[in-house]
């Protein structure tokens, strides 16, 4: 029996040429073009998780000749179900100018999906046997000198199939509109190549693409598992040191809005791995994360995260963490486990700046009835976290400093459906580090993460 996946997976690529190319695709000397390769997925109906492992990306021009533009044996694992209309940065490279015609994504064999039930089955995507698969895209993308063009290779999951006999998934990619994003995420380990200043550093990826510039956000924060510290400024980076970080990307310009930064290594603390999820049970030490996003395939849907009370917190701490709550964990997975090293509660203050909130921790739900500059009203539909506040009060969320995880502020209308996380400064005013935007941003769905499942 097959049954259709109503998934899209397109994938960005951005090029930004220094020189020309020959009528004939073949490029000229000296001219480079630097391509930002993303995926992206629209709205899945069938599975709560589908995921899958990028390893490697390739462009062919008119002459036959190829390109990396990514390139990792290990490869990048993505749950394409939590990139309705967001793109996620795989990687950025320097290429030849010219004309290409033909692209190769090459993932793992093995795809993994959630139903809607949690049941989760590892398929494959032919039953040659090979541990990887690679899927080829016919279309046209030409760089010219010193223009910017973008490419999207669409995984038209609406054409997918699942042929539940041979446990396999059959796929369908096209040529489409690039203009469909609402935002663009990026997740890059790196080695810091140079501190600019309290705010901005340059990483080179360890993928070996091109430098990315990283500006912090005003709610980052600088997190050193070693030391055990959480800085709201570069002042624990040095050059050469290695970091993961996360952020907003712009493929334009090369440089990464970050969110969070974290020393990667440092006296015995490693951490090689990542995942986020909601917390569906907690003890006081472990605790079970409905996974949504993770560097490593996990398995299953759920996962349990061991050394909770030891962990450095970077937002929020120990005391709030509490059932329904999306976090971030930092830490290491060895293939069976994963043990925590930094956690993050989304939302919660940074633990870089003193701060004094009559809630620490809220999340509140509603319908904007007034925007005045950086303050928005709210009527509130839901709440999570916080005492003295009932559907349909009205509640100020200061967004002055808030991080969008769907969108941005130019998103924000009179009518529009909103979530917020922050601390709750007095009974009716929200300082927001957090928003989400659960209605539509520029004609775009929004995001299809269950954060209104959860409130």
């Amino acid at each position: 029996m097959k049954t259709k996946l109503l998934l899209l997976i397109p994938l960005i690529t951005v090029l930004a040429a220094c020189g020309g190319s020959d009528e004939d695709g073949s490029s000229s000397t000296g001219t480079t073009g630097t391509v930002s390769v993303m995926i992206t997925d629209n709205l899945n109906l069938s599975y709560s998780e589908v995921w899958v492992n990028v390893q490697a990306i390739t462009a062919t021009n008119a002459n036959s000749q190829v390109v990396d533009l990514y390139r990792n044996t290990a490869g990048q694992t993505h749950n394409l179900s939590q990139l309705a209309n967001i793109g996620a940065l795989i990687d950025a490279q320097t290429i030849a100018a010219g004309t290409y015609t033909s692209f190769d994504i090459v993932m793992d064999n093995q795809i993994q999906l959630v139903d809607l039930g949690g049941l989760t089955t590892s398929a494959t995507f032919d039953q040659s046997g090979n541990p990887t698969y690679t899927l080829n895209v016919t279309g046209q993308l030409v760089v010219d000198a010193n223009q910017v063009t973008s490419l999207v290779l669409d995984f038209d999951l609406k054409q997918f199939t699942y042929d539940a006999g041979t446990n396999t998934v059959n796929p369908v990619v096209v040529q489409t509109d690039p203009g469909t994003l609402n935002q663009t995420v990026a997740t890059v380990n790196g080695q810091v190549q140079a501190v600019n200043s309290p705010t901005q550093f340059v990483v080179s990826p360890v993928s070996g693409g091109a430098n990315l510039t990283v500006n912090l956000h005003a709610t980052a924060t600088v997190t050193n598992a070693a030391t055990a510290t959480v800085a709201a400024d570069t002042t624990p980076l040095q050059v050469g040191i290695q970091v993961t970080l996360t952020g907003t990307y712009d493929a334009t310009n090369l440089n990464i809005t970050a969110s969070a930064v974290e020393i990667a290594t440092g006296g015995s603390v490693t951490i090689n791995s990542e995942v986020e999820g909601f917390v569906t049970t907690f003890n006081g030490t472990t605790l079970t994360l409905d996974v949504k996003e993770a560097s490593f395939m996990p398995g299953s849907n759920m996962l349990d995260i061991a050394n909770t009370s030891n962990a450095l917190f970077s937002h929020g701490s120990l005391a709030l963490l509490t059932v329904g709550q999306e976090v971030e964990i930092k830490g290491n997975w060895d293939g069976t486990s994963f043990t925590a090293a930094i956690i993050e509660i989304e939302g919660a203050p940074s633990n870089a700046v003193g701060h004094s909130y009559l809630d620490d921790y809220a999340e509140l739900e509603g319908t904007i009835s007034a925007i005045n500059g950086s303050l928005l009203t709210i009527t509130v539909q839901e709440f999570e976290h916080v005492s003295g506040i009932s559907n349909g009060d009205s509640v100020t969320i200061d967004a002055s400093n808030s991080w969008y995880e769907d969108g941005n502020a130019s998103c924000l209308r009179n009518g529009a459906v909103i979530e917020a996380k922050g601390g709750m400064s007095d009974a009716t005013t929200m300082v927001a580090m957090i928003i989400d935007l659960e209605d539509s941003c520029n004609g775009e769905s929004g995001d299809d993460d269950d954060d209104s499942d959860d409130s």
